[in-house]
C-alpha cells in the first residue's frame, strides 16, 4: 500500500486557497500561514500526527493524523491549527504543519478548483496504466452539528467537500494566534511551548526563555528576544490568561539563531495511531524527563506533577487493545534528564549565582563536583584531590 503523508491535510489546505473573493474573514492573498475549515460543517482542520496513507486506486486510508474539530476559539492558540500553504502552480500547491511537509513526504501536489460560490474542491488524481483515478476530500461525518469530525473522500452530499481557508493575521479580531498559558505563578503566567514557524511576540508583558544550563537541581532560564526560530522549545511568560493579550506574530521566515538551548519539544499528542507512527504522541518518562510546573510556590522542572501530563488511551500493538499512558501534551517544551536527575530542578534567572545556588543545596547526592558545576568522581571519596574547593555530596568541601 502506497503510503502518504497527510494528502488529507494537504489536500484540504490548499482546497481553498485564493478565497479573497469570499466573505469569510480574512481570505487568501499570498503564501502564508492560515486555518482551514469545512463549508458546510465550520470543523477546523487540526494536523496530530505526521503520518498518513491512502491508497488511491484500492480506496483504502488512514486519516487519523487530521482531526476536524467545531471549535474556533481553540484554534487561537493551538498549532495544530495552524498551515502553511505554499502556492506553485496555477492550481497546485504544497502545505508544511506541524514539522511535516507534504510534497516532501509524498511527492504529491494536489488541484485546486474554484466552485461559483467562492468555496473550493480539492482532488488528486493518479494513473495506473491505462486507468486514472480522481478522488475529493470531504468531512466524511454524515452530521454537521457533531463537534468532531473525519476526513474522508466520500461524504454526506457534495457540500461537505467544500473547503474555506483564513488568513491568521496578528490584529485581526478573530483570526490571529496567541498563547493560552496553563501555570499561573504569583499573578505571573507561562506557557511551555514548541511550534515549527518562527515567531515574535507583539503584546506587552511577553518574554521568552530557554533552559541554557543544569547543575544538579538547579537549571538557567535565560530569557531571549527579538524573532524565535522555528522548531525553538520555549516556555512563554505572559500578563494575561487570554490568547488575546498575549499575541504573536507568524513570521515567513528569520535568520535568527539560538544557541545552548537544553530544552526539547514534542509536537503530537494523538494516541488512536496506526502502528507505523512513531511520533504520534512521546509517552512520559519520569526518570529521563521533567516537565514545567509550580512547586512549594516557584517555578520548576518536575517529574511528580500528573496535571502537566495528558492521561490518554493509546493502541497497544502487542496485544492489540489500548492502554491507558502518562504522555506530554502537544506542542510542548521539556527537560531532558539522565536518570540520576533529582525530581524537582528548581529554575533561575541569575547566571552567576547558579553554581552557589547548587552548591548550597543541602541534598544528598554522590560525586565530587568543580565550583562551575563540572563533575570530577562518580563518588565523595576526596582521596588524591588537589587542594581546593569542590562540591561533594552537594555541599561546599574544602580539601587541604
Amino acid at each position: 500500500m502506497r503510503r502518504f503523508c497527510t494528502f488529507a491535510l494537504l489536500a484540504l489546505v490548499v482546497s481553498v486557497v485564493k478565497s479573497q473573493d469570499v466573505d469569510t474573514g480574512t481570505g487568501f492573498v499570498d503564501n502564508g500561514y492560515y486555518r482551514v475549515h469545512n463549508f458546510a460543517t465550520q470543523r477546523y482542520i487540526y494536523v496530530t500526527d505526521n503520518k498518513d496513507y491512502y491508497d488511491m486506486v484500492r480506496d483504502e486510508e488512514d486519516f487519523q493524523a487530521i482531526q476536524l474539530w467545531k471549535n474556533v476559539e481553540k484554534t487561537i492558540y493551538d498549532p495544530a491549527s495552524v498551515i502553511y500553504i505554499q502556492q506553485v502552480g496555477s492550481t497546485t500547491f504544497d502545505l508544511m504543519a506541524q514539522g511535516t511537509g507534504v510534497h516532501s513526504l509524498t511527492g504529491y501536489y494536489v488541484n485546486v478548483t474554484k466552485q461559483r460560490d467562492g468555496t473550493y474542491e480539492v482532488s488528486a488524481t493518479k494513473t495506473v496504466g491505462s486507468t486514472s483515478v480522481t478522488k475529493y476530500l470531504y468531512d466524511g461525518r454524515s452530521s454537521s452539528t457533531a463537534q468532531q469530525g473525519s476526513l474522508g473522500t466520500t461524504g454526506r452530499d457534495d457540500t461537505y467537500k467544500k473547503w474555506i481557508v483564513d488568513k491568521i493575521e496578528t490584529n485581526h479580531a478573530v483570526n490571529y494566534f496567541g498563547i493560552k498559558p496553563t501555570i499561573e505563578l504569583n499573578g505571573v503566567y507561562y506557557q511551555p511551548f514548541f511550534a515549527d514557524f518562527p515567531f515574535r511576540t507583539v503584546s506587552p508583558g511577553m518574554h521568552i526563555y530557554i533552559i541554557t544550563d543544569v547543575e544538579g537541581d538547579i537549571a538557567l532560564l535565560q530569557e531571549i528576544e527579538g524573532d524565535i526560530p522555528a522548531n525553538t522549545p520555549v516556555i512563554i511568560e505572559c500578563a494575561s490568561t487570554e490568547p488575546s493579550d498575549n499575541r504573536i506574530e507568524l513570521l515567513l521566515s528569520t535568520t535568527a539563531t539560538v544557541s545552548g538551548n537544553k530544552l526539547s519539544g514534542v509536537y503530537f499528542c494523538n494516541g488512536k495511531r496506526p502502528k507505523e507512527s512513531k511520533d504520534a504522541y512521546k509517552k512520559f518518562d519520569a526518570a529521563t524527563m521533567r516537565v514545567f510546573t509550580v512547586t512549594d510556590g516557584k517555578l520548576v522542572l518536575s517529574n511528580e506533577d500528573e496535571s502537566r501530563l495528558n492521561n490518554i488511551k493509546i493502541n497497544d500493538y502487542t496485544t492489540y487493545t489500548q492502554i491507558d499512558a502518562l504522555c506530554l501534551f502537544a506542542n510542548t517544551s521539556y527537560l531532558s534528564v539522565d536518570v540520576n536527575a533529582p525530581n524537582v530542578i528548581e529554575l533561575t534567572s541569575d547566571p552567576t549565582g547558579i553554581n552557589n545556588m547548587a552548591a548550597d543545596k543541602n541534598i544528598s547526592r554522590e560525586g565530587i563536583y568543580s565550583i562551575s558545576g563540572t563533575l570530577l568522581r562518580p563518588t565523595n571519596d576526596t582521596a588524591g584531590l588537589p587542594a581546593g574547593l569542590y562540591i561533594v555530596g552537594g555541599k561546599k568541601v574544602a580539601v587541604k
